[in-house]
């Protein structure tokens, strides 16, 4: 195709999915750091350092001692020093309820339900609250987002040395284009990585919903390439008893998750040195009644295919270098919201000066595009209200509204309208110029 044809492609794809793409990529760049914002946001998620960390059994036995009703699935190790560590507990009325631990005293801190800000913004960035068509229309978009970041490499005009091009003065039209351009430009590997990694998450449901069934290389039950028969239920070791195992197994392991009750399993996974690999890469099973190892995992010892999958993730979202990689994915994901926006002021801007008195010429579909992605949008707000409850406790037989901290409300509530207000926005300026020009 020639460079205008490309242009075209360029410009068709933000007018038709930018609306879509821009709510996605918006959300995405909150769920960067929405770990760090629950800890703005729920005291109780926050502690001053100490000298030395509790051990895990000792939290362990703090919250049997606090919620004796409550069965422990998993306990998390805080994200940072001055993060609290998570007991994630199931009450026989209410699950996933999140305990809050000071990781140097085994005090408990408080507790929530499981719905959280980073609950909130990763199930609407991966699914739109909707974990059948929202899943695949999410990791669809990805291919679009892929052509719109080649598509300026061949009608851009020697794009490789416009990286400084700066222009001031000359207008908001000329100001905003030369923004959307420098900010493309910069953000080109960044969009690379977001637009392929996506495009392997569509691959991965595809294989998963019509090839194999499998979602990891091992796993408790049928949907691991390795089946880890399910074990009877039975008593099991004390954990102080399982951790001295997994410290003889992976000394070297540092542990970030314990899960108990996954099949009879008592299950360990963490970070051991590996570069750009989610926790799970490196994960252990065992024999909860007897502490012997079923199965050790090691990110090292994975086929490309499995290690890649176990990298994609924390390439998507940014995390794999703590705070500083999650601060600069934050700040480029911004880049690429803006220039969604950025893109369709410039196409209403050209079509207005193009226009010159006659009726706006327009992409076909522009409009039903914008009617399709709002009631897509629509839908999403039923699913996370579905989600969101469902996270609350049963009260004689009814879902409840789950406890939240008041401020992680608030957040979400403001987050929501300026969205609405920004698509507001947009749709005023796309429908403006479908309209004749007098």
């Amino acid at each position: 195709m020639r460079p205008r044809h490309w242009f075209r492609v360029h410009s068709w794809i933000g007018v038709i999915g930018g609306l879509l793409l821009f709510v996605l990529c918006w959300a995405g760049t909150v769920a960067t750091l929405s770990h760090e914002i629950d800890w703005v946001l729920t005291p109780a998620s926050r502690v001053q350092p100490g000298a030395e960390r509790a051990s895990p059994d000792r939290l362990y036995n703090k919250v049997k001692a606090v919620y004796p009703q409550a069965s422990i699935a998993r306990i998390h190790a805080p994200l940072y020093a001055r993060s609290a560590a998570q007991v994630i507990v199931d009450f026989p009325n209410q699950r996933s309820v999140r305990v809050y631990l000071d990781p140097y005293t085994a005090e408990v801190l408080g507790s929530s339900s499981y719905f959280s800000v980073q609950r909130f913004f990763r199930s609407f960035h991966i699914s739109l609250f909707n974990n059948q068509w929202g899943l695949y229309l999410v990791w669809l978009l990805s291919i679009p987002l892929l052509v719109s970041m080649i598509a300026p490499l061949v009608f851009y005009k020697r794009w490789w040395s416009r990286f400084f091009d700066l222009k001031t003065g000359r207008g908001s039209r000329v100001f905003w284009s030369n923004a959307h351009k420098l900010t493309g430009l910069w953000s080109l590997w960044f969009v690379l990585v977001i637009a392929v990694t996506g495009v392997w998450f569509l691959f991965e449901a595809i294989r998963y919903d019509l090839i194999d069934g499998k979602i990891a290389w091992a796993n408790e039950g049928k949907s691991a390439v390795n089946e880890l028969p399910l074990l009877p239920p039975g008593p099991a070791l004390s954990l102080k008893d399982l951790l001295a195992r997994v410290q003889q197994e992976r000394p070297e392991l540092e542990i970030k998750t314990l899960g108990f009750g996954r099949g009879g399993y008592f299950y360990v996974d963490g970070q051991a040195g590996h570069l750009l690999v989610r926790d799970r890469a490196n994960k252990l099973y065992f024999d909860a009644s007897n502490g012997v190892v079923i199965y050790n995992q090691r990110a090292a010892d994975l086929s490309a295919y499995w290690r890649w999958s176990d990298s994609a993730d924390p390439l998507h979202f940014g995390d794999f270098g703590g705070l500083p990689s999650k601060l600069i994915w934050f700040v480029f994901g911004l880049g690429l919201s803006g220039m969604c926006l950025t893109g369709t002021y410039l196409h209403v801007q050209r079509l207005g000066k193009e226009a010159g008195g006659r009726e706006r010429a327009r992409w076909p579909g522009t409009t039903a595009a914008m009617i399709a992605s709002l009631l897509v949008l629509a839908g999403s707000m039923h699913g996370g209200w579905q989600e969101i409850k469902d996270y609350g406790p049963v009260v004689n037989g009814s879902q409840q509204w789950p406890d939240v901290p008041p401020a992680v409300t608030v957040f979400i509530a403001a987050w929501v309208l300026l969205t609405l207000g920004i698509l507001g926005y947009w749709v005023w300026m796309l429908w403006r110029s479908n309209r004749p020009v007098n």
